[in-house]
């Protein structure tokens, strides 16, 4: 999606922990709680790395420059439709 590959996807304690590749040049690791993942696909019917690449482009899309390491809740101080941005750009997602 976008550029953004899931290189690897690993089961943590409370969700997920995705290795992330952007434009083949820029590596994050982006950790998803399960709280969060039920947020932005109730009923589970997106994986969670679809919607890990979600929240990396509405992240990219608002200009945030990525840290080697971010959570997904990150993505609520872009302001309170955050989370409508996500649904959004999952919907939008091939």
């Amino acid at each position: 999606m976008h550029g953004i590959d899931v290189i690897e996807e690993l089961e943590a304690q409370r969700g997920w922990t995705f290795r992330c590749c952007i434009a083949d040049t820029m590596h994050v690791t982006l950790s998803l709680d399960w709280t969060d993942y039920n947020r932005w696909c109730p009923g589970g019917g997106r994986s969670p790395s679809d919607v890990a690449q979600a929240v990396l482009l509405c992240l990219l899309t608002d200009g945030v420059v990525l840290p080697d390491q971010i959570d997904a809740g990150r993505i609520r101080r872009l302001g309170p439709d955050a989370d409508d941005r996500v649904r959004k750009a999952l919907s939008n997602q091939a």
